[in-house]
């Protein structure tokens, strides 16, 4: 898909976020018809969904609609990556502190 149109500048964000393109059109209590739908022809909400789902994701309005603020965009998909990581550290940590209080319990 063609990243200067709004689905094509969606569709990362919503991979960024580990949904579905089903998960996000439930998360955002839209018919997953009419998701399909926007997504397959390529149509561009009416503005109040199109603003929710900037919101949802994170970036603005202005972004999806146009492609403008990219940086605030490119920011956010390594914000996303960034807490993934640290999701995934904080859990290590967790595991080997645990294994070490089964080692010697204080």
């Amino acid at each position: 898909m063609n990243n200067n149109t709004f689905w094509g500048r969606a569709k990362p964000l919503i991979k960024a976020h580990n949904l579905s393109q089903k998960q996000f059109a439930d998360r955002m209590k839209i018919p997953y018809g009419t998701l399909k739908t926007w997504l397959f022809q390529n149509r561009t909400p009416d503005i109040d969904a199109a603003y929710a789902i900037a919101y949802a994701l994170g970036v603005t309005l202005d972004y999806l609609m146009s492609g403008k603020d990219k940086n605030i965009t490119e920011l956010r998909l390594k914000e996303i990556e960034a807490r993934k990581a640290l999701g995934r550290i904080q859990r290590q940590l967790d595991k080997m502190q645990e294994e070490l209080r089964k080692m010697r319990p204080l």
